[in-house]
């Protein structure tokens, strides 16, 4: 079976969990047989094209974002990816399949299906409308409106949880198939690996709560700032680690320093893979507090790391923790109950304890990578199938 993937992230380039998700699963479709082909935007530094654990990664068009004007680059970059397929579908004698993931790479995933005519998966791992709350002006309507017609044209639809099965389903729906629920996962072994010097220094007693994310308003990280002064009166020792950028960075600044906690706040901007580790290993607990969260892989890699993990109650992150057992959700925007949530943690090792070996547990009973790509194998079965198309592995 050879597939022909696109996707606007992907190692080194990674900007959210989407480039980390695509990562793994052509890593564990290649294991079980698939011949995956990935088409990436150029990273200054990278080649053009390498194997990479069995993946075939070609790289293509401008790396994301040059030039300053999003739009004008997504277009080109999309074009430039279609010229490539083209060519990469001739030296391999075709392919069988085309996925594309999220709106990014939608019109060069439509065109190929169509130039080819191949049937086309589409992974929707957010919506516009969910990632802004809403619609708000011209360019979050138009994102809109690629999303819907690539969920209309895709033979079948693959989203991370029943949440996103619902969103997309009232937005662009109703759909002549079912769509797809297969949740992302992580690979435990991608977390043991620590940096020989760490770069962060912190006394022995601080308890570290750390967050890693972009610093937007719907990963609830200004609700995390502002429930900080409640813990700190009850855990004086607490140290809130904020690892990611994003354009809210100013604001929590300015409300830090309103709040006088500034001194207990580390902001680390954009980390590797062993710095993450390394703070995910050294925190007492994980905090995701999401406003908007179709899936929350972060929250899978905390249990991997053996980290106690605390959630807003939203989107696929509700569907993730149980609470009080594997970890511990509260109201979404709700800083009193944030700040009570953490400091339960911190003060209760019993608890903190018994979250860990539950994590444990449902990392390797649900969010298996070998699970994850067998369920992936059948939806691209069940499509050539329909299509008249077979392939086996």
């Amino acid at each position: 079976m050879k597939v022909l993937m696109f996707s606007w992230e992907y190692p080194p380039n990674m900007v959210g969990g989407l480039g980390q998700h695509v990562y793994d699963l052509s890593r564990f479709l290649a294991r079980k047989g698939v011949e995956v082909h990935i088409i990436t935007p150029r990273v200054k530094g990278t080649p053009d094209y390498e194997i990479d654990s069995g993946v075939f990664i070609h790289r293509a068009g401008s790396p994301a974002g040059d030039g300053g004007n999003f739009k004008s680059w997504t277009f080109t970059f999309n074009s430039e990816a279609i010229k490539e397929a083209v060519r990469i579908n001739a030296a391999i004698g075709g392919f069988e399949l085309v996925h594309a993931h999220d709106w990014l790479v939608a019109y060069a995933g439509r065109a190929v299906a169509k130039i080819f005519e191949l049937p086309l998966v589409t992974t929707i791992h957010a919506t516009e409308h969910g990632r802004n709350l809403g619609l708000h002006n011209r360019i979050q309507n138009e994102i809109n409106e690629i999303e819907k017609n690539m969920a209309l044209e895709a033979e079948r639809i693959i989203c991370c949880s029943d949440y996103m099965r619902d969103e997309i389903s009232s937005l662009f729906g109703p759909f002549e198939h079912e769509l797809a629920v297969i949740p992302n996962g992580v690979e435990p072994e991608q977390f043991v690996k620590l940096p020989k010097k760490p770069r962060f220094k912190f006394d022995a007693d601080d308890k570290v709560v750390f967050f890693i994310g972009r610093l937007v308003p719907e990963k609830g990280i200004w609700h995390l700032v502002q429930a900080f002064p409640q813990v700190l009166y009850k855990i004086p020792d607490a140290r809130l680690v904020i690892g990611g950028k994003g354009p809210m960075k100013n604001d929590l600044d300015k409300a830090a320093l309103e709040l006088g906690i500034n001194n207990r706040i580390l902001y680390t901007g954009f980390i590797k893979e062993e710095a993450r580790n390394y703070l995910y290993h050294r925190a007492q607990v994980a905090v995701f507090p999401s406003l908007y969260e179709p899936f929350g892989i972060v929250a899978l890699e905390a249990m991997a790391t053996n980290t106690p993990v605390i959630v807003g109650d939203v989107g696929g992150l509700a569907g993730i923790v149980q609470d009080g057992f594997n970890g511990l959700k509260v109201k979404p925007g709700d800083i009193d109950d944030l700040a009570e949530a953490i400091i339960k943690v911190l003060a209760d090792q019993q608890m903190a304890d018994r979250l860990k070996r539950n994590g444990i547990q449902t990392i390797e009973t649900v969010y298996n990578w070998d699970i994850i790509a067998d369920s992936t194998i059948s939806v691209y079965q069940q499509v050539l199938n329909k299509s008249g198309r077979r392939a086996s592995i």
